[in-house]
């Protein structure tokens, strides 16, 4: 080949490791069933659409705000410095910036279990915390429609299961799984949609998800980021 492929806008993944004391560690994860078990009793008592069959997801099932809890304030910090570090990665002053938990979940996830595709557009940085992560349990998995799509659908897996597409790289693929293991962070934008790969194993995978909001210290000449909420104005609707 004669041309020159030249590959731009990149999603960059940030990847690092939170390695934290097996005691405490163990006290995270007996916390994270314990509160499962009174979660899922209370939904099968109340007939709910989701049963022992189903990925446990905390933000839903009345757990959003996990690292609140004691158990949980080490790992936060943790987090919290990761977090900084991906933001100046790219190149941005943190200082003028204000970081905010908006919310902070468990997710326990069982043999053939996984999460199907979404984002969390209401927040602006999202992470994945492995907490326990045994082997063949499933990998965070990226999607997206590709730039290069030059047919709707044309990188789809019915045209490669055709044929059409000869090989399945990055310039064409629109989902990209990325390898975690236990103590591994990933931290990324909020919007960017993702799901996991099902669990091949017997042991469950705990993960710690939060979202993160941001907010500017100082609002002065910024027309779009948002300003500090300490300069909000309630609306009485009483």
């Amino acid at each position: 080949m004669s041309g020159q492929l030249i590959d731009i806008f990149p999603l960059s993944i940030f990847k690092d490791k939170i390695v934290i004391d097996e005691k405490e560690k163990n006290l995270m994860i007996n916390k994270i069933y314990d509160i499962e078990k009174i979660s899922r009793e209370n939904l099968n008592n109340n007939n709910n659409i989701w049963n022992d069959k189903s990925v446990w997801l905390g933000d839903i099932n009345g757990s959003e705000f996990l690292l609140k809890n004691q158990e949980f304030k080490n790992l936060s910090k943790k987090i919290g410095e990761k977090i900084l570090l991906y933001v100046e990665a790219l190149n941005i002053d943190t200082k003028q910036l204000k970081f905010y938990f908006q919310k902070s979940w468990a997710t326990v996830t069982r043999k053939e279990q996984n999460i199907q595709v979404h984002s969390h557009d209401q927040s602006n940085i999202s992470i994945s915390y492995y907490l326990k992560k045994p082997n063949d349990s499933g990998n965070i998995r990226f999607a997206c429609r590709p730039h290069n799509e030059i047919a709707k659908d044309i990188f789809s897996e019915e045209k490669v299961k055709l044929g059409l597409i000869k090989k399945v790289d990055l310039r064409n693929t629109t989902t990209v799984d990325i390898p975690v293991e236990e103590n591994d962070i990933c931290i990324f934008p909020s919007k960017t949609k993702h799901s996991t790969a099902p669990s091949n194993t017997d042991e469950s995978r705990i993960s710690i998800s939060a979202d993160i909001s941001l907010m500017l210290v100082d609002s002065y000449g910024h027309e779009k980021l948002m300003p500090h909420f300490n300069n909000w104005q309630e609306i009485n609707n009483s």
